[in-house]
């Protein structure tokens, strides 16, 4: 990835940054002095790679004071192919905009897809090199990187194996430790079971306990039921006494009053008062009788009504379409007879126009002429062709003036003068015809205009030809061109052939031939008008005659099918067929509304007609069912009426029993009950009064057990609440299995920590020496040999990283005594060998330096140069630098300087 071109609007103290329409080079210098920008836009093209953060306006440090917003844009090409232009704006919300290939994809805070194969935050701690990340690379900073390159190959979503052993070692001893410090589940487990079995001599006591309560409660219960079974026993013999005996009486009673009323279903068959039941009958039958009689009689009139619609006014109404188109037209017919009269009189007219017209210039007379040569000549090709032949006329009259061949000479202001006043006098008929309208003003008009404008110009020519004969206008030359008037003379000769050819299927006259003008044009036009004028009345005439005569035969047509007079004319016809259809229309209306009418009377008929037969019916039935219970029916209404008396009272005195005992179904169960037992339902005073005192002893009886046994309920509640042995066993037994658990599975995350950590260590050894070997190489260019390897050493408790080189008897330790510079050098290597490392396989991202040169002598400061250089083939490189004489030596290496201005 290659950014080509950054172009800051506000963001921190750049306002309107640009680096132009030039494209930005593999290698750029920052120069400026300290706090110009050089960090800002550092976090400026890391906010375009990876989008705002903080995304608020108010965390956010890079927006300008007093800005709306902050935001910018970046043009990069990729490795990949392909140009791309981003653009990032931090309103109230951060948000972004990519384009590439012409379509443009909302980004809102996203990083880009081409750098999210390295973390933001690895790439500001990786691809950003400062001063102060090349002060050491401390062993867990080391082994962060080597997770971040072997442990998870670059992915993004995978713990690293270190802290997956990490943290399975740390829940392993989370569960147990050998000693007993920090909270250990396993052992809270344990101390937990001694305290339950503790806790389990004490429920076996509270067991035997319950045991006995249970016992004695048992026993309370029991005596308390044989109490309330004997004072039970007591209230029935008392109750049976004083309230069933007179329950037993009321129903034998109403037993009684059943059996005289006899069976109910033949009652219910029959209406709550027969007689009146009857009465209503028989005046219904009666009266519906004569309601039908009724409308018997109203079904006359709509009958008639129906009668009078007839075959004729049918087939009126079934021909209405056409008659009523027939009536639209049939009034049109005397306007229609009027105008065809009107236009033949205007046909003949305009015969007797063209007649005259053509008298004037066609040399045959008018039913002789050719009527079609005469609309085929084109009027303006006429027109050009009549004056040229005035133009040529006009010439060979000057020729022959000049040649002094005239009979008078021609005096120069005769024709001025008349031409002038022929021209206004054309001009002023013209504009009158224009105006007002007359087509023989605008005629005349035009040929005073043609004759003016064409003595103006033999005027105008011959003051030329005098001038070129040296004289005054108006007067002959001794010195004529004899070949110049024959020449004039061929071409009058030509033009007015030309005008004959044209002219030639049309007979004009043969003097209006010698000379053509104007006049003959206009005579033309006059006649196309004409004809054009006739035919438009000829064939108005031809369609109106065609109307009227389509309207006689569908007049005649309509007559014969309607049996009609067929001499009468079409407009009487009309009129009456619409007086006709309009009465045929009447009557359809008047037969549908008696038929709806009709209708209705019939519905109602039959409706009477069937509650006849209903009450009918029913009149019969209830005759034959009083018949049933006597020999007369009116014996049967006497004894109907003494059996439903005999129910009513029943139903009285049920009634009355149900409302006095509302539990009556369970009254009559005991009554039944007592009945089959054989129960005696008679009882003295004494005996009852002594019931009743037994009863009074048991209730005492029965709430003192009953007290009792609710104190020793609340007891065994309350014991019940406490633990049991066997809930104890059960929780012992739980945390037991829950031991037996936690000690597998501490074992298990211990051996899996140990096999992932024993594999990592496997796996770092056989992939380390790579990016060890890559270091090492840009070690020995930086120090020119001095040191040619850098070499880890993980498993020992001293120091990570050891320097190597010919000169060395053994590796030394990358701290002090080594100088600064060597230090970052060596830092710097790795710093290199990593970055090459991070984004293999994807955008190579670009890398920025920072002032890391301060500590180097000169020749190490070149060789550092070098290296960047050559990185910057392959990768671009952003150097930010306050020495002019780096930004200097850089640019001769071919990198672009882009100064900072202070006083922004």
């Amino acid at each position: 990835m290659n950014i080509e071109r950054v172009h800051v609007q506000a963001f921190g103290r750049l306002q309107n940054f640009d680096t132009g329409p030039e494209s930005l080079p593999g290698l750029v210098v920052a120069l400026g002095p300290n706090e110009t920008g050089k960090s800002t836009l550092f976090h400026f093209l890391t906010t375009a790679l990876y989008g705002f953060h903080p995304a608020s306006r108010e965390s956010n440090p890079y927006l300008p004071w007093g800005a709306e917003e902050a935001g910018g844009s970046i043009r990069v090409r990729l490795d990949s192919g392909g140009c791309a232009d981003i653009e990032r704006y931090l309103r109230s919300q951060p948000g972004g905009k990519l384009s590439m290939d012409g379509r443009v994809e909302e980004l809102r805070n996203r990083a880009l897809p081409w750098v999210e194969h390295v973390p933001r935050q690895v790439f500001r701690q990786v691809f950003a090199v400062t001063l102060g990340d090349l002060a050491g690379l401390d062993p867990e900073t080391w082994a962060r990187v080597q997770d971040r390159i072997l442990g998870s190959m670059g992915t993004s979503d995978v713990q690293p194996a270190r802290l997956v052993a990490e943290a399975l070692e740390h829940e392993a001893s989370a569960l147990w430790r050998p000693h007993r410090r920090g909270n250990q589940q396993i052992r809270d487990l344990q101390a937990t079971i001694r305290e339950l079995r503790a806790r389990r001599g004490e429920a076996q006591k509270r067991d035997a306990a319950i045991r006995e309560q249970v016992e004695e409660r048992e026993r309370t219960r029991e005596s308390l039921a044989r109490t309330r079974a004997q004072r039970q026993r007591q209230r029935v013999d008392v109750e049976r006494a004083q309230l069933l005996a007179p329950i037993r009486a009321q129903l034998t009673r109403i037993a009684t009053l059943r059996e005289e009323g006899g069976p109910r279903d033949v009652l219910r068959a029959l209406p709550a008062d027969p007689g009146e039941r009857l009465t209503q009958l028989e005046e219904g039958r009666a009266d519906l009788t004569s309601r039908i009689e009724e409308v018997e009689r109203d079904t006359h009139d709509p009958e008639s009504a129906i009668t009078l619609f007839d075959d004729r006014a049918r087939s009126l109404l079934s021909r209405a379409a056409a008659i009523e188109s027939f009536v639209s037209r049939g009034a049109g017919v005397a306007a229609d007879r009027a105008a065809g009269r009107a236009l033949t009189d205007e046909v003949r007219d305009l015969e007797r126009r063209l007649e005259a017209a053509a008298a004037e210039v066609l040399a045959v007379p008018w039913p002789d002429a050719p009527r079609g040569a005469v609309r085929a000549v084109s009027l303006s090709e006429l027109r050009e062709r009549v004056r040229a032949a005035q133009r040529d006329r006009e010439d060979r009259r000057v020729a022959e003036a000049s040649a002094g061949l005239g009979t008078d000479p021609i005096d120069g202001r005769a024709p001025l003068w008349v031409g002038a006043g022929l021209t206004l006098a054309g001009a002023t008929l013209l504009l009158l015809g224009v105006l007002v309208g007359p087509v023989a003003l605008t005629t005349v008009g035009v040929a005073l205009l043609a004759m003016g404008a064409t003595l103006l110009a033999v005027w105008a020519r011959s003051s030329r030809a005098s001038v070129s004969r040296g004289g005054a206008p108006g007067q002959a030359s001794d010195s004529f061109d004899n070949a110049s008037l024959t020449r004039a003379r061929s071409q009058e000769q030509e033009s007015r052939t030309a005008v004959e050819a044209l002219l030639r299927d049309v007979p004009i006259a043969r003097a209006r031939l010698e000379e053509p003008g104007e006049m003959l044009v206009s005579d033309l036009e006059r006649l196309q008008g004409l004809l054009r004028e006739l035919g438009d009345r000829r064939q108005s005439c031809e369609d109106v005659t065609t109307r009227l005569a389509q309207l006689d035969a569908e007049a005649s047509g309509l007559a014969a099918v309607l049996d009609t007079d067929a001499g009468l004319e079409a407009e009487v016809l009309a009129s009456m067929l619409d007086r006709e259809l309009r009465r045929a229309e009447r009557l359809r209306d008047a037969s549908d509304g008696a038929e709806r009418e009709l209708r209705r009377l019939r519905r109602q008929r039959d409706r009477l007609s069937v509650e006849l037969a209903g009450i009918e019916d029913e009149l019969a039935e209830l005759s034959t069912r009083l018949s049933s219970l006597a020999d007369r029916s009116d014996q049967g209404l006497v004894v109907v009426k003494a059996r439903q008396a005999a129910h009513a009272r029943a139903d009285e005195l049920e009634d009355e029993l149900e409302r006095a005992h509302p539990e009556l179904p369970d009254l009559r169960i005991r009554i039944e009950k007592a009945e089959a037992e054989g129960e005696s339902w008679t009882m003295d005073d004494g005996d009852l009064a002594a019931r009743r005192t037994r009863i009074e002893h048991l209730g005492e009886d029965i709430e003192r057990l009953a007290t009792v046994a609710e104190a020793l309920d609340r007891d065994l509640a309350h014991m019940g609440d406490l633990e049991t042995t066997d809930a104890v066993d059960g929780e012992i037994a739980g945390l037991q299995e829950e031991e037996s658990r936690l000690v597998r599975e501490r074992d298990r995350r211990w051996v899996l920590a140990q096999l992932i950590r024993e594999a990592d260590r496997r796996f770092r050894e056989e992939h380390q020496p790579e990016l060890i070997r890559r270091a090492g190489s840009y070690l020995a260019h930086l120090t020119g040999g001095k040191y040619d390897r850098i070499v880890v050493d993980e498993t020992a408790r001293g120091d990570l990283f050891h320097l190597v080189g010919p000169g060395l008897p053994r590796p030394v330790p990358l701290t002090p005594p080594i100088s600064t510079g060597t230090l970052e050098q060596a830092y710097l290597a790795l710093r290199l060998a990593i970055v090459d490392q991070l984004d293999q396989g994807g955008e190579r991202l670009p890398l920025f330096i920072d002032e890391v040169f301060v500590n180097w002598d000169r020749e190490r400061r070149d060789r550092g140069l070098e290296v960047l250089e050559g990185l910057s083939r392959v990768r671009q490189l952003f150097v930010f630098t306050c020495h002019p004489e780096v930004a200097e030596q850089l640019s001769g290496l071919g990198a672009r300087v882009l100064e900072l201005d202070p006083h922004r």
